[in-house]
């Protein structure tokens, strides 16, 4: 037998079963069309029910809101008037305050003061009900008293301290619904339809006249006691239909799409036809590929041999499918030795192009860790030349005074300096290791940024026309973390703005948006387009003079971010450019109600030991602060041991002591322990003094039992407010 027979032959064993198959899915087909129709009908009432009953919770929000009206709870009818006009919903909805007997006192379609009628007996049961209940009522179509046209309404209950008792309406005009259905976007055939619970249209897509009129009986029993469903009849017109309704969770209201039957079942029978033909036209194509089958034969033989050529080239082989299994698997073959070949090569270009890239990041790394060193020494070498100057004045034979009390403020100031640095330094390796814990309380931020800037300006740091304007705004925070970063911003701003420049601090309260607004803007250097992507990373600055004259290890926007993150905030910067200032813009969420501490009562006032034990191992460090205490007026006590500390306790009984935690002997913890166990010495004060300031630290110290906790270098202001028991 020839390959033709078999080839017709193998024609026929698959036409025929192709066919049943056909059109047994072309049945199935019709009826999943139809049902895809009729389901979209049904998604469209769903969609257009949620529009209204989004429109009623949008009314009935306002209502709440405006029940909060301080002029309502103290009687101001004028104003708490003019704060209910905005509450109206354009002049389709107004708002009317009833009484508990139903009365109206407000109508916002008629003037203040302008005589109301009295209610009808629908109004105050409605109202009695509204009251009784607690809850909100959404009326049906019903005849407003004061315009006497056909309304809905929405009413909300409004207790007010003292036992009054009040009820908000919304008011919505006849065509208000239909303009809201009008939204959707529908083929022109397709009706919607909202309909009260007695059965009076409410809106419609169509034939607005009927607004008012009776719904068709056949849909109200279909629909009766039903939440959803798809009924078919014929329309008041004739028209046979489908309706698919859904009952309104919020009001109760039926939601109908009716769409003609004709059309339903039409587009079925398109959607099938197409099928059919894209089907036959598949059987077609089926049937000459299988008669084109034996020339292919010889066309594969060829293939086949073109391919192996293009391999022995080094080419990559074409893989033509003839459908005969022997040739297919020789192309395979062929095929499967060309791709090796290339996805060698490929790995190879991909080994050499991760090698570069690799190369580059370890350059760039490498760049960024020799420019942050060379920040760092820069930065260091800058207090240190300072302090070492300072320190070299004051050892002089008989310096003048003048020169004395310069060399001091050098040495404080300097001395800070390192500390920031430092601080900066281990903030930001405590937020990497996510150890940084927040002390989170109510904070009034328009405080802390005037004692913000008040302390630049003590400081002589405020050489600009610097100007504030600041709304009271309370936020959640950390007060320390927000100081820090508020601090941060100002100092970005009067560093890189030249003296005399301007700059303003705004500060707003968007209730709205449940937001407090800090912005600081300058007229200062700007900020390049090319770096503000990368403003916020660490160790990013822009480019700086040889000098380094406005310093910074380029990590202070970096630890800004962080923090502010923390706090559930952001923060951002825009700039026109180089030159043209730069404004930043703090965010952080508002609390809904300011909260201001109830002041507790005064502490009895708790006098100064006479007396300090000071146990420092540190001989420096040890003989400054000496001094600064004897300065002060106190008797010191020194020992550089645990050991020998313990000893003058019990031997002197001073009032206090101030421990550091490393020392020889006896560690800092052991012997606050062993003060507090002897009961000659427990009601000694104890400071704890250490190098070690992260909050699992200070934690330890209390344990201890530790009074308080000072981080090295010690601030003498907080040392002198701990020696006072403040």
């Amino acid at each position: 037998m020839k390959i033709r027979a078999y080839i017709l032959i193998m024609t026929g064993a698959i036409v025929l079963p192709i066919a049943i198959f056909a059109a047994v899915a072309l049945e199935t087909l019709l009826r999943s069309e139809r049902d895809a129709a009729l389901s979209t009908m049904k998604e469209a009432a769903d969609a257009t029910a949620l529009l209204v009953d989004n429109e009623l919770s949008s009314a009935e929000a306002a209502l709440r809101v405006l029940a909060q009206s301080p002029h309502l709870a103290s009687g101001d009818m004028e104003n708490f008037y003019r704060h209910a006009r905005t509450a109206d919903r354009g002049d389709g909805g107004r708002t009317i305050l009833f009484l508990a007997s139903g009365q109206q006192v407000i109508n916002t379609v008629a003037p203040l003061g302008a005589t109301l009628p009295p209610p009808p007996d629908y109004v105050r049961t409605r109202t009695r009900d509204v009251i009784e209940s607690g809850r909100t009522v959404v009326s049906g179509l019903i005849k407003g008293a004061v315009q006497q046209i056909p309304v809905t309404t929405i009413n909300v209950p409004v207790p007010i301290d003292g036992g009054r008792r009040y009820v908000l309406g919304s008011v919505f005009s006849p065509d208000y619904f239909s303009r809201v259905i009008d939204r959707r976007a529908m083929p022109a055939s397709w009706k919607l339809s909202v309909v009260d619970r007695a059965g009076y249209f409410i809106a419609r897509s169509s034939e607005p006249a009927r607004l008012g009129h009776a719904a068709n009986p056949l849909l109200m029993r279909a629909a009766a006691g039903r939440q959803q469903g798809m009924v078919r009849f014929d329309t008041r017109a004739g028209v046979d239909a489908y309706h698919a309704f859904t009952r309104s969770p919020m009001s109760g209201w039926i939601v109908t799409v009716s769409v003609p039957a004709a059309e339903i079942d039409g587009v079925a029978r398109r959607a099938v036809m197409l099928v059919a033909i894209g089907m036959l036209a598949a059987l077609l194509v089926a049937a000459g590929a299988a008669a084109l089958f034996g020339r292919r034969l010889v066309n594969a033989t060829h293939g086949a041999a073109a391919s192996a050529t293009a391999l022995g080239h080094g080419g990559l082989p074409p893989r033509p499918r003839t459908g005969i299994a022997e040739f297919d698997h020789l192309q395979r073959c062929i095929g499967e030795a060309g791709r090796k070949l290339a996805a060698a090569e490929g790995e190879r270009s991909a080994l050499l192009q991760r090698e570069q890239e690799a190369r580059a990041l370890a350059e760039e790394q490498v760049r960024i860790r020799d420019d942050f060193l060379a920040m760092l020494s820069h930065e260091l070498r800058n207090p240190l030349s300072g302090i070492v100057g300072a320190v070299q004045l004051l050892r002089m034979d008989s310096p003048r005074p003048e020169l004395k009390s310069q060399a001091q403020d050098i040495l404080m100031r300097q001395s800070r300096h390192l500390t920031r640095i430092v601080d900066d330094l281990l903030d930001l390796a405590r937020l990497a290791r996510g150890k940084i814990k927040l002390d989170m309380g109510p904070v009034e931020l328009s405080a802390v940024v005037e004692s913000t800037v008040a302390a630049l300006r003590m400081a002589g740091r405020v050489q600009h026309t610097l100007t504030t304007n600041l709304e009271p705004a309370w936020v959640r925070a950390d007060r320390t973390r927000i100081e820090q970063v508020v601090t941060n911003l100002v100092t970005n701003a009067l560093k890189y703005t030249p003296p005399g420049g301007a700059i303003e601090i705004a500060l707003e309260a968007h209730a709205g948006k449940g937001q407090a607004v800090l912005t600081v803007l300058d007229d200062g250097v700007g900020i390049a387009p090319d770096l503000m992507p990368r403003l916020f990373d660490i160790f990013v600055q822009g480019k700086v003079s040889l000098d380094r004259s406005q310093g910074g290890l380029g990590i202070g926007l970096s630890l800004v971010r962080s923090l502010v993150t923390l706090h559930g905030g952001s923060i951002d910067a825009a700039s026109a450019g180089t030159g043209q200032g730069s404004v930043f813009t703090l965010r952080l969420p508002l609390l809904e109600h300011a909260l201001v501490d109830t002041p507790a009562a005064a502490a009895p006032a708790r006098t100064a030991p006479a007396t300090v034990l000071l146990v420092e191992d540190n001989e420096d460090a040890r003989r400054m602060l000496a001094a600064h205490l004897e300065a002060s007026g106190y008797s010191v006590l020194e020992a550089d041991n645990g050991i020998d500390g313990l000893a003058l306790a019990h031997e002197a009984r001073p009032g206090l002591a101030i421990l550091d935690i490393g020392l020889p002997g006896l560690d800092g913890y052991q012997l606050a322990a062993r003060l507090r166990a002897d009961a000659a010495t427990r009601p000694m004060r104890l400071i704890a003094l250490t190098g070690y300031g992260q909050a699992s630290d200070r934690e330890r110290a209390l344990e201890a039992g530790f009074d308080a906790h000072l981080v090295k270098p010690v601030k003498f202001d907080e040392l002198a407010r701990e020696l006072a028991g403040a």
